[in-house]
């Protein structure tokens, strides 16, 4: 399948030499060791990257993972998960994420169809996106009610985004179950509204000097209409500090998580990012309050290291984990 996608963007690239922007390629491996200061596991994360013009506004966006784990987990009774990359215990050889096509008439609208992850585009600014645990990548009331394309599932859908110096409007519709699989009934290729539903997201960002502010909602369909909202902000009060502040809600019955909240900050010092971030949930009525303190050193332009620590504490039990995370990208 790797040969297969190689000789295709080849070819694409082939055709797309006498337009004006370049096709670009990339590589990020991001290893981790986590640990409960009893016993220690790895986690592996191999994700491709092309992007390749077939005309001034068409281009062929592709990206895939590969992740490799091991099998024992931590044993740590935990709701939200400590590492956005953890994929426990399945190892995934090949499996598309994003495999499409963007149309951008000009620099303020762009429209992708095909195959799309929901964090490729929601939660995943720069606040945020410092932090290792999932629900900062997506709020655990939408990850643990819907069984999405967010990582390290994708699926079908249609994203618009429209971008503008202050504001940023983003709307996408997705098959309502996400998979990575090629074949089968869970193949990452279904659109099947009937039998998994649709997943429609929506979001506005408004940009003020170097803040961020957001509000969004999502509904999905099945088995009947459930609606969800979210909203953060990502204030700045100088060029070094940001404070984060995080809620999300999801309406109706006979779901898993209701509400979500945080609270935080990042600073930057040099070349080192250090956040710190508290946060939140109840799901399936066990509660659960989660804290982490992490610190991201850009060591080179391709060589990120982020040492984290958690303190969980669910139904009054409190755990400490270690991360130790290694980006390389090229």
């Amino acid at each position: 399948m790797s040969a297969l996608l190689a000789g295709c963007l080849n070819l694409m690239a082939q055709s797309a030499d006498s337009v004006s922007h370049k096709a670009s390629f990339g590589v990020d491996y991001t290893g981790e060791v986590q640990t409960n200061f009893e016993r220690a596991r790895t986690t592996h994360l191999l994700q491709l990257h092309a992007d390749v013009p077939l005309s001034r506004t068409l281009s062929v966006q592709m990206s895939s993972i590969s992740t490799l784990s091991s099998k024992k987990l931590l044993d740590i009774f935990e709701m939200q998960g400590y590492s956005n990359i953890e994929t426990f215990g399945l190892n995934i050889p090949f499996a598309l994420t994003v495999a499409g096509i963007t149309w951008q008439p000009d620099g303020r609208h762009s429209l992708f169809a095909g195959i799309r992850r929901t964090d490729e585009d929601y939660f995943c600014n720069d606040g945020l996106g410092l932090f290792t645990n999932s629900s900062c990548g997506i709020f655990p009331t939408i990850s643990w009610n819907f069984p999405i394309g967010t990582f390290p599932y994708a699926a079908m859908g249609i994203h618009y985004v429209y971008d503008v110096e202050k504001l940023c409007l983003q709307a996408s519709l997705y098959n309502g179950v996400g998979n990575y699989r090629f074949t089968g009934r869970d193949n990452v290729f279904r659109i099947c509204p009937k039998s998994d539903g649709v997943f429609a997201m929506g979001q506005v960002e408004y940009r003020y000097r170097d803040s961020h502010y957001f509000l969004g909602g999502s509904m999905h369909t099945l088995p009947f209409v459930r609606p969800t909202v979210w909203a953060y902000a990502e204030q700045a009060l100088s060029p070094d500090i940001t404070l984060l502040a995080a809620y999300g809600h999801a309406f109706g019955g006979n779901i898993s998580c209701k509400n979500f909240c945080g609270i935080g900050g990042k600073i930057t010092v040099k070349r080192a990012e250090l956040g710190l971030f508290t946060d939140y949930t109840r799901v399936a009525d066990i509660d659960e309050w989660g804290t982490e303190l992490v610190c991201n050193l850009h060591l080179t332009h391709f060589l990120t290291v982020t040492p984290a620590v958690h303190v969980i504490t669910t139904n009054d039990i409190t755990n400490c984990v270690g991360l130790l995370r290694m980006e390389v990208s090229f």
